[in-house]
């Protein structure tokens, strides 16, 4: 009987173990991967700024044969500007959200298992202490 509760009290602590592991690693990941996505939104944006930037000098020096539009497109062009930086940020915050669930499912995984674990301990220190049960 002693074995059996042994084998659990194994069983158990390798899988909190490899809980553990799992809940540090998407933790550690969760933040590299935030930062990335801000970076990336934001080199992003600004290549966005300097394409349309461009594309107003260009249009304003006649530089492609065209009428002057300048500031018809500042115009046209600013809600853009000002509203481009929200999607990226928008897109972050939805995948970050993906890794809080799966953060907060590990975290109760972990809470039941160790309960599980102190369940298993206290029955193997008690059938270790009482070798005729």
């Amino acid at each position: 009987m002693g074995r059996e509760a042994f084998i659990k009290f194994e069983e158990v602590k390798q899988q909190l173990r490899t809980t553990e592991r799992k809940l540090r690693r998407l933790e550690e990941n969760r933040w590299s991967y935030t930062k990335n996505m801000l970076r990336f939104g934001f080199a992003t944006w600004v290549f966005g700024l300097a394409v349309f930037l461009f594309a107003i000098v260009a249009m304003s020096t006649k530089l492609f044969g065209g009428a002057p539009l300048a500031w018809s497109s500042m115009l046209v062009g600013t809600p853009l500007l000002v509203g481009a930086p929200a999607a990226p940020v928008t897109m972050t915050a939805v995948s970050v959200r993906k890794f809080e669930i799966k953060i907060k499912r590990l975290r109760r995984i972990r809470k039941g298992l160790v309960a599980k674990y102190q369940r298993a301990v206290l029955q193997y220190v008690e059938q270790a202490g009482n070798p005729a049960g």
